[in-house]
């Protein structure tokens, strides 16, 4: 069972902390290596390599260190680097030291590497993430960063200056890969990019209709019915007004103003950030214990039983209101739990990249109607010093777009996986990319699922990817 499940179900202080507001820190986070480790060894060391604030400016000799951790312990003079990507999070050992990435690596004598990426965990080029310093970071840089790493170990890994690159990542940093690959063919030969989001969409409503779908194929029609009646009884009593019965179902603090579209968005949007957590990251037995209780029997009506399970282990009021969330994420301070937790940078990315605001402007969702586009455009323009109007968000995705292909970037030797559950899934691809460039969705498989080592758990159609990335790469570095 997940992480995020275990404190649903039994309260902690964990849920207050994130309610209060980093609710978002649970779906952005390094993507667990699933399954137990297999022959995990203690030889991970963590390594510093200076980089170019601005790698595009040959005049401006700033530079900072960016964190990496390696493992050597099976590597052959002259075999392949392999290199897991971080992403929008902190970098661990794990990566370099079990799962199947690492099982591979064994196999064919590489040497192992995880890249932690600019303006996350202990990756700091600037002196605080203040606006006008997170100029620096953009997914043109961070490929800049990575193509200097690879040069850099070529040059004094002993052995490898003709070594093959094989790059893999998950989630965001999928995307990397793929991107990598596009931009920087020489330094790599191939790719696997697990749960890879291509397409930059400001209004991301596939997400929410993905979550719906998965909580109605695992947890069943009954289910999600229920949270979807409740979604319709909370909007009614706040267009009625009847504010004081969802502020006491939900614990919700004194000072949210539920007639403020701003205020009654981000409670709504909460909720079922939750439950995205949840299909995200399912495990089997995730999404059904969730469901046991929202199907508890006892509670009869509807948004009574939403709030039973929302408020599991809270005892206290928690602070949801918008003014209070954007106060915390406009923090610069590193040490503070918004750049901590990664999200103040993260949330400029999609501000100035890629969108992917996951709204309820589907009707093909079980969450209603009270979160749309307008109010994450909003954030947007409030957390960075009101840089980023409308105008400018439309324009920054496009620009994405343009620059990496979309759904069509021009790549080969990348293989691509995707899980059924994934609400990322419409993002990605679906069906081969090309005849060098394979894709596979992965049946009731949720993101970066197929991280962790063959095992017994494995369903057929997992072994049958872990298998095909193997021989993939294989021909790769042969």
């Amino acid at each position: 069972m997940s992480v995020l499940v275990v404190a649903l179900l039994l309260g902690s202080a964990g849920l207050l902390e994130a309610l209060n507001p980093g609710y978002w820190e649970q779906l952005h986070r390094e993507p667990p290596i699933r399954g137990y480790p297999r022959n995990a060894t203690r030889q991970a060391e963590v390594k510093w390599i200076m980089q170019y604030v601005d790698n595009f400016d040959p005049q401006n000799p700033s530079t900072w260190s960016m964190r990496y951790i390696q493992n050597g312990e099976h590597y052959q003079p002259g075999g392949p680097l392999f290199m897991f990507l971080g992403g929008e999070w902190e970098i661990s050992p794990g990566y370099v030291m079990y799962g199947h990435f690492y099982d591979m690596a064994k196999e064919l004598g590489a040497y192992l590497f995880y890249t932690e990426h600019r303006y996350y965990g202990q990756s700091r080029p600037t002196a605080s993430t203040r606006t006008d310093l997170l100029k620096f970071l953009n997914i043109d840089q961070a490929l800049a960063d990575l193509a200097h790493f690879v040069e850099e170990m070529r040059r004094t890994i002993p052995g490898a200056a003709n070594s093959k690159v094989i790059m893999a990542g998950g989630s965001y940093s999928a995307t990397m890969v793929a991107w990598f690959r596009q931009k920087y063919p020489h330094l790599v030969d191939g790719g696997w990019a697990s749960s890879a989001p291509l397409l930059a969409k400001l209004d991301f409503t596939e997400y929410k209709e993905v979550v719906s779908e998965s909580i109605r194929l695992v947890g069943g029609d009954s289910c999600a019915d229920r949270i979807e009646r409740a979604y319709e009884e909370i909007e009614d009593h706040l267009e009625r007004g009847e504010f004081d019965k969802v502020r006491e179902d939900f614990k919700v603090c004194n000072n949210i103003n539920f007639a403020n579209s701003l205020d009654s968005g981000m409670f709504l949007s909460s909720i079922s950030d939750y439950f995205a957590g949840v299909v995200q990251y399912h495990s089997p037995g995730d999404i059904e214990s969730v469901c046991e209780i929202i199907m508890d029997e006892t509670i009869e009506n509807d948004m009574e039983a939403l709030a039973n399970w929302f408020t599991r282990g809270v005892n206290q009021c928690m602070d949801m209101t918008y003014d209070s969330t954007i106060r915390y994420y406009r923090s610069t301070d590193w040490n503070h739990g918004a750049n901590r937790g990664a999200m103040r940078p993260w949330l400029y990315q999609t501000c100035a990249e890629y969108g992917w605001y996951q709204t309820s402007g589907s009707e093909d969702q079980i969450f209603g109607s009270g979160f749309p586009v307008e109010l994450y455009v909003r954030m947007c323009y409030d957390l960075y010093d009101y840089i980023f109007t409308p105008a400018r968000l439309d324009a920054n995705v496009e620009r994405t777009n343009d620059i990496y292909g979309h759904m069509n970037p021009a790549v080969t030797n990348v293989f691509f996986t995707q899980g059924q559950l994934d609400p990322w899934r419409p993002m990605g691809l679906q069906e081969d990319l090309n005849e060098h460039s394979p894709t596979v969705v992965i049946p009731m498989a949720s993101h970066v699922a197929d991280m962790g080592s063959i095992s017994d758990r494995d369903s057929p159609e997992m072994v049958a990817a872990k298998g095909r990335v193997f021989e993939l790469i294989k021909q790769w570095v042969s």
